[in-house]
């Protein structure tokens, strides 16, 4: 599969400044509440163009699909996910529903299937402001993270270490973000119309855009706090086999790209295992 350098135009305007994600307290919740999710796993296989898909044959007896598939499935580039409909598209997902706003309780950890041991339930707003998309403006550009240069990483850590530097109530720091992240995918919200099922995004087809979403803001708050609005964060280019690796400087420690809680057998030079579980033996090293 071929991986694309995403650039798109936008401006560096300053973002409003919002409440927190720390004012209100969490509210009670059990953990015996049921999720709607849909999960997929990706595998590559060798399958051609021309592949007839079925419904028996669209997921393997592992349980798993062809990235290829999954993808086209999910909205794939220039509309061939047309072409997947009804039964035959791989995202058979059941829609979810709007989260409740004024439901959120303590997320879990998805990987334990604990409490959180922090609180990123956002504050409840009654007055909801549609956003509005700025004029357009100068282009940003998404390096492959394993090509890009010491002069790019050099502002990218600038921009991170500023991030994380802003007051904890700054709606724009970096733990802020990190609750926005948390408050949709970790089981926070209940869903609007039935309190048996808790929202989350990673497991249904709003996972992409949601996410496109995310990463727009995140980027606006790092050119603007280095005062360059072409500033974009790199992509992992997966499928190529040099960028395979995790970058070298996510392993310094004294990089505000650091994080002590990685799994540290995912550190360079180990190669990156598409198909790694708690349960996957141990991580290739080139």
């Amino acid at each position: 599969m071929a991986s694309l350098a995403l650039s798109w135009s936008s401006t560096a305007t300053g973002l409003p400044s919002q409440p927190h994600f720390s004012i209100k307290p969490p509210h009670s919740s059990t953990y015996t509440t049921r999720t709607r999710r849909c999960t997929w796993s990706c595998k590559a296989t060798n399958g051609g163009q021309n592949e007839k898909h079925s419904p028996q044959n669209v997921e393997t007896s592992q349980g798993k699909l062809d990235r290829r598939n999954l993808l086209l499935g999910m909205g794939g580039l220039y509309g061939a996910a047309a072409n997947l409909v009804s039964d035959r598209s791989p995202a058979l997902a059941t829609p979810i529903t709007s989260p409740d706003l004024s439901k959120c309780s303590t997320g879990t950890n998805l990987n334990t299937q604990q409490p959180l041991d922090v609180n990123c339930c956002p504050p409840v707003s009654k007055e909801i402001i549609d956003y509005k998309l700025p004029p357009v403006g100068k282009m940003r550009f998404r390096p492959a993270a394993h090509l890009a240069g010491e002069d790019y990483y050099a502002k990218f850590e600038k921009a991170v270490g500023l991030m994380k530097s802003l007051p904890p109530e700054d709606p724009r720091n970096f733990m802020q973000q990190a609750n926005v992240h948390c408050a949709y995918c970790n089981l926070t919200y209940q869903q609007t119309g039935d309190p048996k099922l808790k929202l989350q995004i990673h497991n249904c087809w709003h996972f992409f855009p949601w996410h496109r979403w995310y990463l727009y803001f995140f980027e606006r708050i790092l050119g603007k706090l280095i005062d360059d609005p072409t500033f974009g964060l790199p992509f992992w280019n997966w499928d190529n086999p040099d960028g395979m690796i995790m970058p070298e400087v996510f392993a310094r420690k004294d990089s505000p790209l650091f994080d002590a809680r990685r799994n540290t057998s995912h550190l360079p030079p180990a190669l990156a295992d598409l198909a790694y579980s708690s349960k996957s033996p141990p991580i290739l090293k080139r």
